[in-house]
C-alpha cells in the first residue's frame, strides 16, 4: 500500500511541477516574442513608407 501511495505522490509532484515549468517558460517565450516583435516593426514600417513613397 505505502509503494502505491509513493508511486502517486510521485506522478502528482511530476505534473505539478512540470505545469510549474512550462507556465513559467511559456511566460518567458512570450517576453521575447514580443521584444523580437518590437524590434522588428520600425524597420517593417520604414520599409512600408518607402515603398509607398515610391508610388
Amino acid at each position: 500500500m505505502r509503494a502505491i501511495i509513493e508511486i502517486f505522490l510521485a506522478i502528482l509532484f511530476t505534473i505539478v511541477s512540470g505545469t510549474t515549468v512550462l507556465n513559467l517558460s511559456s511566460k518567458a517565450i512570450k517576453k521575447e516574442a514580443l521584444i523580437k516583435v518590437q524590434q522588428g516593426l520600425s524597420p517593417l514600417e520604414a520599409f512600408t513608407k518607402k515603398l509607398t513613397n515610391n508610388r
